[in-house]
């Protein structure tokens, strides 16, 4: 007995010793873990508003005073106060909108504060960043430094504090407006109230009157005027309160032009002169360019000629330096209608042509489709970040499992029930995730084709009908010619997009018809000749075909006629007039070749290399300026395909372009 009472007390001294060890190596890991985290986000806090004090009262400005504060910042080996000075010196030159150089200074704030991570000050950089890829255009990279800082925000455990959230509403209001440009005003509006939940909650007034404003903007695109105007009156009250000057002008003019669209051009000029008046005395060249354009839109509708072409110089001028694209083409819009107005109609007929080329350009950068995968992005880290919590609180949990022996077993079952249940969910709504992304980005493409592609020849035939209308009479004939060959043209590019739109979308769908059969090849290729021949007519393309007779294919006729058709019409679209195009087909055992070869533009090896990705198709210009959505080549791959060829391409610059596809001959 006495042996047995020895061997328990020898036991329970053995379990007493191994909890304290367990115990004081856990202690030591959180004790460790303490001084490698760094410096608190309190701590943090405080050093950047310190810091952002007092460059305020040395007023920096760039170069001199710029690389004298970051000597002693560098000196001192403080990082942080290494990207404030950077986010300071960036702000200003966002404010005159030197944007570039502004982006050049933020990225190496971003670089500096790798050393010691600081999330808020990385997501005021980013935002700040973001900000001055939207006021280019570049929508883009605007919105993935935006989904970048949220998705680390979210994940940041300081995140629901009053400057977390405060991180939070900038980002949310930024992404807003990045929808807002995209024309999504639903997705803009839902981003946009998430700020002003965010900012009520902190009592911050101009970021609520930020929001309110822009939800008026977004209200008066949707044709609700009433409620339009009711957020701007909310946020001209929010701003009058805070004491934003800048954001009493943007309301100002916001409601200016709500007035001039309902007719009331008296008030409407009063609120653009109030806007352009406190603005001349604020740093944010950006917003003074929209002010001085809407005042300079009203006052040629109202005949102060002289007035409105110095507000438009003076854009231009702007717009120009700061590569503002949103703003040129604006600012052409109105001086086209200023030059028509004088009489001057070749002028006027030159800056419209430039509005159209800067309203091409800006479509080309709001691509949808980009901003879309950025979206689609974010949510997968969202949800990988939130499984590698998962993980993270699992290792706690069987560390402290380790502590309490006599349950080892029940937990680790409980958790090993809980992974593979876990396992087979995510596997599951991956699934549903990719499916549902398939069906995302079909419709988005289709959407974005439709938005770009189709609006760009409507407007073409909108403002040349106009023309036509409103100055038929004083039209000679050459000029009438002109203002035909561009509703021809636009025509010509809106039938063959909707060709090419409606067979990509059967294929996306599956739903086109196959039925292969035996037909000669000559009848085909002369027949899709036939209907381009006015286009080769009036390019003076020389069209030659080396094509046997007899030469008989087993394919689906249909398909390769559409094959046909696309291939002729880019070899015209792509070849200067007077040019070449040579279509042979020759038979090689049991394959048919077919080649369409063009003397035109080529491409580069690039542009080459995707030139069948379907992620990849862009609008593309012709010699004479004719568009394309780039869908049509994707189509023809897809029938070569199903058919059992093969479609390649061989091109080189300004040199041609030879595709060649393969049927099986019967």
């Amino acid at each position: 007995m006495r042996i047995r009472g020895k061997r328990r007390r020898r036991m329970l001294r053995g379990m007493i010793w191994l909890l304290v060890i367990v115990c004081t190596a856990a202690g030591c890991t959180r004790t460790r873990s303490r001084k490698r985290s760094g410096p608190t986000a309190e701590e943090l806090a405080i050093h950047r508003d310190s810091l952002n004090a007092t460059l305020k009262k040395r007023q920096l400005a760039p170069p001199d005073s710029l690389a004298a504060a970051l000597r002693d910042a560098r000196a001192s080996g403080d990082s942080i106060a290494v990207a404030v000075i950077y986010h300071f010196a960036a702000k200003s030159l966002h404010d005159k909108q030197q944007y570039t150089e502004a982006i050049h200074l933020l990225q190496k704030g971003i670089d500096a504060i790798r050393s010691t991570p600081d999330t808020i000050l990385e997501a005021t950089l980013q935002n700040t960043t973001a900000t001055c890829f939207r006021r280019m255009g570049e929508l883009y990279e605007a919105s993935e430094r935006l989904y970048d800082a949220l998705h680390k925000m979210e994940m940041y455990s300081g995140s629901d504090t009053r400057e977390g959230k405060s991180m939070r509403a900038y980002l949310y209001n930024n992404l807003g407006n990045v929808y807002k440009y995209l024309d999504d005003g639903d997705e803009a509006e839902s981003f946009f109230r998430h700020a002003i939940d965010l900012d009520e909650e902190l009592g911050n007034d101009s970021g609520v009157a930020m929001n309110y404003s822009t939800l008026g903007n977004i209200y008066e695109h949707r044709m609700q005027n009433d409620s339009a105007l009711i957020f701007y009156k909310l946020a001209l009250e929010r701003n009058l309160r805070s004491g934003s000057k800048t954001g009493v002008a943007i309301c100002h003019n916001r409601i200016g032009q709500l007035l001039m669209h309902t007719g009331q051009t008296d008030s409407a000029l009063a609120h653009h002169r109030e806007a352009y008046r406190i603005l001349q005395a604020q740093g944010d060249e950006w917003q003074r360019q929209k002010a001085a354009l809407s005042l300079a839109w009203i006052y040629l509708k109202q005949g102060h000629l002289a007035e409105a072409y110095r507000l438009l110089d003076e854009t231009e001028k702007v717009a120009q330096r700061t590569r503002s694209f949103g703003h040129l083409e604006e600012t052409y819009y109105c001086q086209a209608e200023y030059y028509r107005l004088i009489g001057d109609y070749h002028s006027a007929f030159k800056r419209q042509a430039l509005c159209i080329d800067y309203r091409d350009s800006i479509a080309r950068q709001r691509d949808e489709r980009e901003v879309v995968q950025n979206r689609i992005r974010y949510e997968r880290e969202k949800s990988g970040a939130e499984m590698e919590l998962l993980q993270r609180r699992n290792e706690a949990v069987e560390a402290n499992r380790r502590l309490i022996l006599w349950s080892a077993i029940i937990i680790g079952s409980i958790l090993i029930i809980l992974l593979v249940l876990a396992i087979r969910l995510i596997r599951l709504q991956r699934r549903r995730n990719r499916e549902l992304r398939e069906m995302n980005a079909t419709k988005d493409k289709f959407f974005s084709i439709i938005s770009h592609d189709l609006k760009n020849p409507a407007l073409a035939q909108r403002n040349a009908l106009q023309a036509l209308v409103d100055h038929a009479a004083e039209l000679d004939a050459e000029s009438l010619s002109r203002y035909y060959e561009m509703l021809l043209k636009a025509a010509d590019s809106q039938v063959e997009l909707l060709y090419n739109l409606l067979d990509w979308a059967r294929v996306q769908t599956g739903r086109i018809p196959y039925h292969p059969a035996a037909f000669p090849v000559d009848t085909v290729i002369f027949d899709e000749i036939n209907l381009v021949r006015m286009l080769i007519e009036s390019k003076e393309i020389d069209l030659s075909t080396d094509i046997p007779e007899g030469l008989c294919a087993y394919a689906d006729r249909n398909m390769t006629a559409t094959v046909l058709r696309n291939l002729l019409t880019n070899a015209i679209k792509f070849t200067h007039p007077q040019g070449r195009i040579q279509i042979t087909a020759r038979r090689e055992g049991e394959c048919l070749i077919v080649s369409v070869a063009d003397n035109g533009v080529g491409m580069s090896a690039d542009k080459l290399r995707h030139l069948f990705n379907p992620t990849r198709t862009q609008s593309t210009r012709g010699t004479r300026g004719e568009t394309g959505s780039g869908l049509g080549l994707t189509v023809c791959k897809h029938f070569v395909e199903r058919n059992g060829g093969r479609l390649t391409a061989r091109s080189e610059e300004s040199q041609g372009t030879t595709f060649t596809f393969t049927l099986k001959a019967a």
